[in-house]
């Protein structure tokens, strides 16, 4: 065979198949675009000057992009080759040798390589400079210019080495599969029997899927501590997995089979074609529809989490430091004589350099324990490594408390002031600490705490009851002093100038908001980035998938429109069953996904307490919204994708 008739055929092969080969390049064109972008961010020598911290996070975001766009290339190109299938056995009993086959693989392989790596660097070269604008202006960088963005050589070169890699890998595998196959078998597998699983089987997964998911319900619904929390979101996803798999295999056949057993419903001709043609549908369909129902699920998480961290990223610097300068000391100033006199040298050495509005003086210590329903316990080893059920207790009294919130607080003797993030805390009437059962008093406002995830901040009756609190959980826990004051001027350098040598004087350290709101910016903009991208190559894989399932709906219902009239169902009654099933199929994952993410909402909302998101209002409008968003996505694509699902039909 001359190279001529082979490049002949990989040409006629385009254009027959160019609904199926043209968005698989737009596709790998996208990822490998994305996958630029971020080498490009990476290897940016602004933001490396910006940040230490941005280039591990774009790091974790193009592992990320890169193992879920592996298995949706993969996916995409599975679904290609079992097309092609009939084109292949046909060749074969022409006399086309396996030789000449992979020769056109060969070729199409590298036409669709040059094609991919020209889309995927002008495209990322031109869509990274709009994300490299945005990230700047997630951190905070207003001021940055697309100057320092230039094109980046060695981005490009390491994209399509990855792209070549992954050409030849898609080569390698597709070689693979024709080595072993026959023009008998391949014409077996372009027209697969329709697999029948057995009653009993079917019931078994079905009580293993209600299983499953009900507990993990059970374990995103429970009351528990971030730590703990963590570690169960991980349990609850493997069992709501499982559990989504077994029910969509097991309901879709049996919930046909009970509707058929219904004569008022199955016979009525409104009904009875479409719940017909359902079946074998949702017989092949079953594992598809599952994991197109956990696509979309953990695209709502993901971006949901994002938004949210986006929409909270202002209130965190100013909720762990409201004043603009705060000082740390060793020793208590309410009892150690030392500590107040360094405190007043150190404030009138202040005094004489900048103008303070006023200092805030305050103590605090911090203790870990292990909470036990509504219980502090002391912990059997105050130097052993935390578990998951233990707490951070920041311990104030009540006089610093009103001091820097500017409040003024009155707690009884048996009661404790108690400011948390965690809900858990927030609904407790009463806590045990110390053997003693305290009332508690639900407060609001800033507690000048350490970023401890899942901290609870407690305040005392008095400065004795606060000492005795802490030494009784950790008889080593040192009590701090703290100084916290403002600037009457925006100028800082006064202070600026003598920052090291006060340290160095007076053994202190020193925070400042805006480096606080910097580290802040650097870690929520990391996070945010990553999530993105985790969102967008979710898109960009239910699109995918999507797609070709239609495509696939398309081929099969082509017989079955043909029968249909042939059988003399007029027009408008084909398209309304065939329309009827098609919408049933695709709007069952984005139902389901709905329904996982409203039972995961309250541990999603424990977990962003780490992110300090615990704005109950924020977070169910930021869902919501999210929730919008992805239907009008996922309604988009259905329409994008169907129409190329009534082409073919039709053809």
């Amino acid at each position: 065979m001359t190279f001529r008739l082979v490049w002949t055929l990989v040409i006629q092969n385009f254009k027959t198949q160019r609904h199926i080969i043209i968005p698989f390049i737009l596709v790998i064109s996208t990822l490998f675009g994305i996958e630029f972008i971020l080498l490009s961010l990476n290897m940016n020598t602004s933001l490396h000057k910006h940040s230490d911290v941005i280039p591990v996070f774009i790091s974790i975001g193009n592992f990320f992009m890169c193992l879920f766009g592996l298995l949706f290339i993969l996916y995409a190109n599975r679904f290609i080759m079992r097309r092609r299938q009939k084109e292949l056995a046909m060749n074969m009993i022409l006399g086309m040798e396996k030789k000449h086959f992979r020769l056109m693989l060969f070729i199409e392989g590298i036409y669709q390589y040059i094609i991919i790596g020209c889309l995927s660097i002008i495209g990322g070269y031109l869509f990274g400079a709009l994300t490299y604008m945005s990230l700047n202006r997630i951190l905070g960088y207003t001021h940055v210019s697309l100057k320092k963005y230039p094109f980046d050589i060695n981005a490009m070169r390491y994209t399509l080495l990855m792209l070549a890699i992954m050409m030849l890998f898609l080569f390698i595998v597709n070689n693979i599969k024709i080595t072993f196959q026959s023009p008998i078998k391949l014409i077996q597998q372009q027209h697969p029997t329709e697999k029948q699983w057995s009653k009993p089987l079917l019931y078994i997964l079905l009580i293993v899927g209600i299983i499953t998911v009900v507990d993990s319900y059970m374990i995103a619904l429970k009351d528990t501590l971030i730590l703990v929390s963590l570690r169960n979101i991980f349990i609850a996803l493997v069992l709501v997995t499982i559990g989504t798999y077994c029910l969509f295999i097991s309901l879709s056949v049996l919930v046909i089979d009970w509707l058929q057993k219904i004569p008022s419903i199955y016979y009525r001709p409104k009904y009875f074609f479409t719940i017909s043609g359902l079946r074998s549908r949702m017989n092949s369909n079953s594992i598809g529809l599952a994991s197109l129902t956990m696509l979309c699920t953990f695209l709502i998480v993901t971006l949901g989490m994002s938004v949210a961290t986006y929409r909270s990223v202002d209130q965190r610097a100013n909720h762990l430091m409201p004043t603009q300068y705060r000082i740390e000391l060793s020793g208590d100033v309410h009892h150690s004589t030392t500590s107040k006199h360094k405190v007043r040298q150190l404030e009138n050495e202040i005094k004489r350099h900048a103008d303070v509005d006023a200092f805030r003086e305050y103590t605090s210590g911090s203790v870990a324990v292990t909470y036990k329903k509504g219980s502090f316990v002391k912990r059997d080893n105050e130097n052993s490594p935390l578990d998951l059920n233990s707490v951070y207790l920041i311990v104030m009294n009540q006089k610093d408390y009103n001091t820097i919130n500017h409040t003024h607080l009155r707690l009884k003797h048996n009661e404790m002031g108690i400011l948390a993030n965690h809900f858990m805390f927030q609904k407790l009437d009463n806590i045990k600490l110390m053997n003693q059962t305290f009332k508690t008093n639900q407060l609001k406002g800033d507690h000048f705490s350490f970023p401890v995830p899942g901290a609870v901040t407690l305040v005392t009756h008095n400065v004795n009851q606060q000492r005795q609190l802490i030494h009784y959980y950790q008889t080593t826990a040192d009590i701090n002093s703290y100084i916290a004051f403002n600037l009457k001027t925006k100028d800082t350098q006064s202070i600026d100038h003598i920052e090291s040598q006060l340290m160095k004087q007076y053994d202190i350290q020193i925070d400042k908001k805006d480096e606080l709101n910097k580290e802040m910016f650097d870690i929520y903009g990391g996070l945010i980035f990553v999530g993105t991208i985790v969102s967008l190559v979710l898109m960009i894989g239910t699109f995918t998938m999507m797609y070709y399932k239609n495509i696939a709906e398309g081929y099969e219902d082509r017989k079955n429109y043909r029968i249909m009239r042939q059988v003399g169902l007029e027009e408008e009654r084909i398209k309304s069953v065939i329309n009827d099933q098609v919408v049933i199929i695709f709007t069952l994952p984005i139902i389901v996904s709905m329904i996982h993410v409203l039972c995961a909402s309250k541990m999603i909302y424990t977990l962003l307490g780490i992110l300090d998101v615990n704005n109950i209002k924020l977070f169910l409008t930021t869902y919501i919204g999210v929730l919008v968003f992805v239907m009008i996505i996922y309604a988009l694509m259905y329409v994008m994708t169907s129409r190329v699902y009534y082409r073919l039909i039709h053809r």
